[in-house]
């Protein structure tokens, strides 16, 4: 009997682009716990929204922990705030993205699942507004770790709990760090260019490089070949 293909996904550069989250995580920020910052140091490609938050916490309160408690009322708030932003000015999918997860939502053996940075209510919130939500109810979340490769750790975790036979498998994402979390758990990584080049991408050793999400046959054939 075939195997089950996990394929999980990133969001931001990979499903859709938006400059929203960042407005929103100041704005939440400073509703929680009065901390004001322009965010001109942290780094947001691949990184987890509970790393950044242990950052600021570090820099606004001399410990990376002290933000911890309140956490949640502060994904709370940025999902509200990162919602309006969004209507207001919409997200926008990556080429190609509705199709392929259509194609893959056919395929019997293909589970598809989320790895993202994102917060789990924001990560949903994103996907609403490109209409990609409703492919997705697995995955693990920005606020679960502040470890990406602890979160494709946590993911694939959840499915073995549920005694799934699993393929290796891919993660499709445009950082390094997805690279890094997909190698981690001994799955292949699909670069997606936005923040990095192909060159890099492969750098940092992506199997496979695209520059959108279109699922043509070479696509779909690569990314099916275990589960055949």
């Amino acid at each position: 009997m075939p195997r089950h293909l996990p394929i999980w996904f990133d969001i931001d550069g990979t499903l859709l682009h938006t400059r929203a989250g960042l407005r929103a995580f100041q704005r939440a920020l400073l509703d929680t716990y009065g901390w004001q910052d322009s965010f001109e140091s942290v780094v947001f490609a691949g990184n987890t929204d509970l790393q950044v938050l242990m950052d600021l916490s570090r820099v606004h309160a001399g410990d990376e922990q002290a933000g911890y408690s309140e956490r949640h009322r502060l994904f709370e708030k940025m999902a509200l705030y990162l919602d309006e932003g969004l209507s207001e000015n919409p997200p926008q999918a990556v080429a190609g993205a509705s199709e392929l997860l259509h194609r893959l939502g056919e395929e019997p053996q293909v589970l598809l699942g989320l790895i993202t940075g994102n917060a789990r209510s924001c990560a949903f919130i994103k996907l609403k507004h490109v209409d990609l939500d409703i492919h997705f109810s697995q995955g693990s979340f920005g606020d679960e770790h502040a470890d990406r490769n602890q979160l494709a750790t946590l993911a694939k975790q959840k499915l073995g709990d549920q005694g799934i036979d699993l393929a290796p498998g891919w993660i499709l994402g445009d950082t390094p760090r997805d690279i890094e979390a997909a190698h981690h758990i001994g799955a292949r990584c699909l670069g997606v260019t936005c923040n990095f080049s192909e060159e890099e991408l492969r750098k940092a050793g992506a199997d496979h490089v695209v520059d959108d999400l279109y699922p043509s046959d070479e696509l779909m054939a690569l990314l099916l070949g275990d589960v055949g």
